[in-house]
């Protein structure tokens, strides 16, 4: 049903009670290719060997190099020369829109991440578009999730080496992607989620990895109002999600998990979310 991530065996030494034996684990597969938008070029991308066209997509409208799928008239995928080229309907010069009098220019924050590569551009904020605090989520549908990325693959467990996340809509998987990069998680949701004109407006984004601030502005971008992770959050990570209007859920297991940004849209057991 989804493409999952893919995993080769290699030989290794396990040390353990004083003593060393060879024996062999599985280690997820990651690709190197360079990511063009037209004739531009946007950096590399280390990323799991699957769906590459998805994840340039949703990374440069995760960045603000395109605003909309619509402006892309068709995405290569070389493996020959390990290239992703984006091509537009028109050529245009490839820059972030600036909104002056609603965003703020977050100027300690000016570097994005692709895979291992960093890459320098300005990070908006744009403080008037917010989740709809209109739609609400019962406490024990959030633990029923707990266990869901396990449900889904078992790369994870298998390999240790790659991020999850899942977009879920009315109880359904909409959306599902793995990659050995957390953001590529993100940014490969951001291009299902576009081209398959997914409303985000009322679903909850499922998320193995941390959650610093740079999380936060891809699960803004894509739309989802909650966003439930089973690792913790950073400070900057929960300012964000709370001037964002984001519900931040962390820490998610089956039978609990903490609440640190707007925990109105969630009809709660106080003992669960108190304990």
């Amino acid at each position: 049903m989804y493409e999952l991530s893919e995993t080769n065996i290699y030989p290794c030494w396990h040390y353990g009670a004083g003593l060393s034996t060879s024996a062999a684990t599985s280690i997820s597969r990651e690709v190197r290719y360079e990511l063009y938008l037209d004739h531009q070029s946007l950096g590399h991308v280390i990323a799991s060997p699957h769906h590459l066209d998805e994840l340039g997509l949703g990374y440069c409208l995760a960045e603000g190099y395109i605003q909309s799928p619509d402006e892309v008239a068709a995405i290569d995928v070389d493996a020959t020369s390990h290239r992703i080229t984006l091509r537009r309907t028109s050529i245009a010069t490839a820059t972030m829109q600036r909104r002056d009098s609603s965003s703020i220019v977050d100027t300690t924050a000016k570097s994005v991440s692709i895979g291992s590569t960093t890459l320098r551009s300005a990070s908006i904020i744009d403080t008037t578009h917010k989740s709809s605090p209109h739609w609400s989520v019962t406490s024990e549908e959030i633990c029923s999730y707990g266990t869901l990325l396990d449900s889904i693959t078992k790369a994870h467990h298998i390999s240790h080496g790659v991020h999850e996340g899942a977009i879920v809509k009315s109880g359904r998987v909409v959306a599902y992607a793995e990659d050995v990069g957390r953001h590529n998680v993100l940014d490969r949701l951001l291009g299902i989620v576009a081209k398959k004109h997914i409303d985000t407006t009322d679903t909850l984004l499922i998320f193995s990895g941390r959650v610093p601030d740079s999380v936060i502005r891809k699960v803004h971008r894509i739309g989802c109002p909650i966003l439930c992770s089973r690792a913790m959050p950073t400070e900057l990570g929960i300012t964000l999600a709370d001037a964002y209007g984001i519900t931040l859920v962390n820490k998610l297991r089956p039978t609990e998990f903490l609440v640190f940004a707007h925990p109105e849209r969630i009809i709660a057991d106080t003992q669960l979310i108190h304990s």
